[in-house]
């Protein structure tokens, strides 16, 4: 009798899914990278070049402005949070205070009465 060889098995219906899985993931990272790369690039604008008759006119503007600046008034503005107490503030302050502390006692009162606490 003639002994017949055979070819060992080989297990390709097991690699192949493997090689398609790893073959998803780098198409999903890829169109990942791509719309990552589409984002940044609406994301990132360089500045507008400008040219330089525009430097130019602005400086002029401004030594033609120079005698009006010189006569300008330098009045001093009443501004809230400069870091002093002014009386809005502290009006504020214990109305702000009072309005809570009110809200709070009728909330307490209420839900006492109520025997929810």
């Amino acid at each position: 009798q003639a002994q017949v060889s055979t070819p060992p098995l080989r297990h390709t219906s097991l690699r192949a899914p493997t090689t398609m899985a790893a073959r998803m993931n780098l198409l999903s990272v890829c169109l990942l990278a791509a719309c990552a790369v589409c984002f940044l690039n609406t994301a990132f604008v360089s500045a507008p070049a400008q040219p330089r008759a525009a430097a130019a006119t602005v400086a002029a503007l401004a030594a033609a402005g120079a005698p009006l600046a010189a006569f300008a008034n330098d009045d001093l503005l009443e501004y809230n949070m400069a870091g002093e107490f002014t009386t809005f503030m502290t009006g504020g302050y214990f109305a702000v205070t009072l309005g809570y502390t009110a809200i709070s006692f009728v909330s307490y009162l209420l839900l006492t009465k109520l025997k929810i606490i």
